[in-house]
C-alpha cells in the first residue's frame, strides 16, 4: 500500500511576498467587477514589477460592471512589451474555453512560471482553467486576493430575514440560475445507473442548489457549509444555513439522506480531506457529482480532488447575474506555489492507484 497524507502533499497558503514571484512569469487573470480582481496587478504596478506576458480573461455575456479598461491599464503597465492578450470565457458554455487553453499552452511552452490570479475568476472558470493546464511542466503560482468586505452585510441580512415569509426566502449576491453546465473533461460516464451522491456548497442564493436538485435527484446529498476565516464574518455560516433550510424541507421527501459538513472557506487542503472522506464511504455504491459552488479556495480543492478521482463528475449552476453589492476592497493577498505542476498533478493519481490496489487485495483475499 502507498501511505499518503493529503496534508503533506499540498503546499500551504502564505501571505504574498512579491519578491518571491519570478520576474519572467506569465500572468493570467480575469477582468471582473470586484476591487480584488485588480489588487495583484495594482501591487505589481506600484512596485514596478513586470511580467513576460499577461493574459486577460473577458467574461461573456458582457456585464458593464466588469472593469475591463482598468484591468487593461494595469496589465499593460505590468508587461515588458506593453501588450495584453485578451481571451474570452463564455459562462453558459465553458466547453468553448478549451480552445483558449490550447492558445495559452502554446504561448507558455518555454516559460518556467505562470501566475494564475483566481481573485476575479468565477468558480467554474478556476476548475476549467487549472484542469486544462494540468500538463504544464513549470511552476504554478496561485494568487488569491481576500476581500475587505463581503456582502451581504449582517444588518441587511437580518432585515431581510425579519420580513421573510415561507414563500419569499431571500437570496443574495446572485440572481436566478440560467443553466447547469459542465465540460467533456469534467464529466464522467463512470457508475452509470448507480444511485447518485451529490456534494454541494450552499451559498447566499439558495436557488443555485435548488436548480441542481431539480435537475438531478440524488439518493444522498452532502451539504458542505463554509465558515469564513475572520471572526467578524463568522455569522455568515448560520445565515447560509438559514437561507438553505428551505432545501431540506422541500427535498427531504425525495432524498434518502441529507448530510452536513462544516468547512473553512479559506482551507483548500481540508476541502480535499473532507471530500476524500465522504467519497471513500460511497465510491463503490454511488455515482458522485460535485457542484463547486463554494469559495474560490474551496473550488481549488475541488479541482485537485477531480484530478485524484477522474471518475467523479462536476456540474455547475450558472447564475443569470451578480448583484451590485458583492465584495468591496482588498484585505490581504495570498500565494500558493506548486512546483513542477504536471508532475504534481500526475502524482495525485497515486491516491486512486492506492485504492485500486486495496480493492484488488480485498477481492483476492
Amino acid at each position: 500500500m502507498i501511505d499518503i497524507s493529503i496534508s503533506n502533499i499540498f503546499p500551504q497558503i502564505e501571505l504574498l511576498d512579491l519578491n518571491k514571484i519570478p520576474k519572467d512569469s506569465v500572468y493570467i487573470g480575469a477582468a471582473g467587477f470586484e476591487d480584488r480582481c485588480l489588487a495583484f496587478l495594482e501591487k505589481s504596478n506600484n512596485q514596478d514589477v513586470k511580467y513576460q506576458q499577461i493574459f486577460g480573461i473577458k467574461y461573456e455575456p458582457f456585464d458593464e460592471k466588469n472593469r475591463v479598461d482598468e484591468f487593461k491599464n494595469f496589465a499593460i503597465n505590468a508587461t515588458y512589451s506593453n501588450k495584453l492578450n485578451w481571451i474570452t470565457y463564455y459562462r453558459p458554455n465553458p466547453e468553448d474555453f478549451s480552445e483558449c487553453i490550447k492558445y495559452i499552452e502554446k504561448s507558455i511552452d518555454l516559460v518556467e512560471n505562470i501566475i494564475i490570479d483566481i481573485s476575479g475568476m468565477s468558480k467554474f472558470l478556476i476548475v476549467v482553467l487549472l484542469h486544462g493546464l494540468r500538463n504544464y511542466p513549470g511552476n504554478v503560482h496561485i494568487i488569491f486576493s481576500e476581500a475587505e468586505i463581503y456582502y451581504p452585510l449582517r444588518k441587511d441580512f437580518e432585515s431581510k430575514k425579519v420580513s421573510q415569509t415561507e414563500e419569499t426566502t431571500p437570496s443574495f449576491l446572485t440572481t436566478n440560475v440560467y443553466k447547469i453546465v459542465t465540460t467533456t473533461e469534467l464529466s464522467s460516464t463512470s457508475m452509470q445507473g448507480y444511485p447518485m451522491l451529490i456534494i454541494a456548497f450552499p451559498t447566499f442564493n439558495y436557488e443555485e442548489m435548488y436548480a441542481l436538485l431539480n435537475e438531478i435527484t440524488p439518493q444522498y446529498l452532502v451539504k458542505i457549509e463554509g465558515y469564513p476565516r475572520e471572526e467578524k464574518n463568522q455569522w455568515r455560516l448560520e445565515a447560509i444555513q438559514w437561507i438553505n433550510g428551505k432545501l431540506d424541507r422541500d427535498f427531504s421527501p425525495n432524498i434518502e439522506r441529507i448530510y452536513k459538513e462544516e468547512l473553512s472557506t479559506f482551507d483548500y487542503i481540508n476541502t480535499i480531506e473532507i471530500l476524500n472522506g465522504v467519497y471513500s464511504e460511497n465510491k463503490y455504491t454511488h455515482k458522485c457529482i460535485i457542484a463547486p459552488t463554494g469559495s474560490k479556495l474551496q473550488t481549488l480543492g475541488v479541482m485537485f480532488f477531480k484530478q485524484m478521482y477522474p471518475e467523479i463528475q462536476l456540474l455547475y449552476p450558472v447564475t443569470t447575474k451578480f448583484k451590485e453589492e458583492y465584495t468591496e476592497g482588498c484585505n490581504e493577498i495570498w500565494h500558493i506555489q506548486f512546483n513542477n505542476f504536471s508532475e504534481f498533478m500526475a502524482n495525485l493519481e497515486n491516491f486512486r492507484k492506492a485504492e485500486l490496489k486495496k480493492l484488488k487485495s480485498m477481492l483476492q483475499d
